[in-house]
């Protein structure tokens, strides 16, 4: 008996998702018969292309409504036809996905995970509108994957689906990747992260130039790229910052950059369960995160991190606790790689996900 066939249909190009969705093929692929559908620039594609076993497939990229989402259309009608399982991953993609399964009659063969819903970007109208368009998709899968349970009880307090339909998995990540020694720089911090609307990295340039004044060597690797590194790299200029803070770009070696971080910072408006702060954990590195969300369900404040405020002066604040306390530092970020060998691997992500795929495939005889 062949085993059976999923379709992954994923749009974000850069960062969080396409490093689930690699995580998740990783930890399936000697089961499944894998078939992914993204933009052919992403991360996701690049991480697949020479993979033997997966089959790739290009959608649209752009992250608002195009023509060009019609062709996507088009091309997943084909293969969610053919697909025992459909996952889509991310508002845009998952949306289209449950079109198609929806048009095809194979709504319950359907499963969706939002990795942050798409009306948390935006204010009035249009975050009315994409709220609207949720309510609409909701019925069209078998079940939503969020990866908090503030994400889920958000969804329900907006009227989208029923209890029933959602599982909270929170994202893992391969342990062995982090298990790297830490070798700490003094006063260095780190943040992981596509410049973009929620990351929210002028707030952390301007907690570095804050702390700056009560710890002068302290310093933040940026590690990352996307449309607002211009106009922070010109803050941190205005600041006087240059030499302080270093604009690394995208880079293969996150661990190693991580192994050698005091800590790892996230200064976000909102997420989901930010695969950076798990990465920091597995790497043994304590957090300092802003207060959004789930961060309370995967940030022990005072023993894996510090959890604060979305302002510069409690960023820089909990900053002086971690970089100014070396022991304190060591102490959480033994805490925090703990805390993720016990709760954020990737095999219990995947037997997470795998069981829900197990429910389709039952459901479906």
């Amino acid at each position: 008996m062949s085993p059976p066939r999923l379709l992954i249909v994923s749009q974000p190009q850069l960062a969080g998702v396409p490093g689930h969705v690699l995580e998740l093929v990783a930890g399936l692929e000697d089961r499944w018969r894998l078939t992914v559908a993204c933009p052919r620039d992403s991360e996701l594609w690049r991480g697949l292309e020479h993979r033997a076993g997966v089959e790739l497939h290009e959608i649209a990229a752009a992250r608002r409504p195009s023509a060009a989402d019609l062709r996507s259309l088009l091309l997943l009608l084909r293969l969610v036809r053919r697909a025992d399982v459909v996952h889509g991953h991310s508002s845009k993609a998952g949306f289209l996905a449950r079109v198609a399964a929806m048009l095809r009659g194979r709504t319950q063969r359907c499963v969706f995970t939002p990795h942050g819903w798409s009306w948390w970007a935006f204010s009035g109208a249009r975050s009315r509108a994409y709220r609207v368009l949720e309510k609409l998709a909701a019925p069209w899968c078998h079940a939503i994957l969020t990866v908090s349970e503030h994400e889920r009880d958000a969804a329900l307090a907006a009227g989208v689906g029923r209890r029933e339909q959602y599982r909270v998995v929170r994202n893992g990540v391969s342990l062995a990747r982090f298990d790297a020694t830490p070798c700490p720089q003094p006063g260095r911090a780190i943040m992981v992260g596509r410049f973009d609307a929620p990351k929210r990295h002028d707030l952390a340039v301007r907690a570095l130039a804050l702390l700056r004044a009560h710890l002068p060597d302290a310093t933040l690797d940026l590690v990352g790229d996307g449309p607002l590194r211009a106009p922070v790299e010109s803050l941190a200029t205005s600041l006087g910052l240059d030499g302080a803070v270093r604009f690394l770009g995208q880079r293969d070696d996150v661990p190693a950059l991580l192994s050698q971080a005091t800590c790892v910072m996230l200064a976000s408006d909102y997420e989901g369960c930010p695969l950076t702060v798990l990465e920091g954990m597995a790497a043994g590195v304590p957090v300092v995160a802003t207060r959004f969300g789930g961060i309370d369900e995967v940030v022990d404040h005072g023993r894996t991190g510090l959890v604060c405020e979305a302002t510069p002066q409690a960023l820089a604040a909990a900053l002086q606790r971690v970089l100014g306390d070396a022991a304190a530092a060591r102490a959480m970020g033994d805490a925090a790689r703990a805390e993720a060998r016990a709760r954020f691997g990737r095999e219990r992500m995947v037997a997470e996900i795998e069981a829900v795929y197990g429910e389709v495939l039952r459901g479906a005889h």
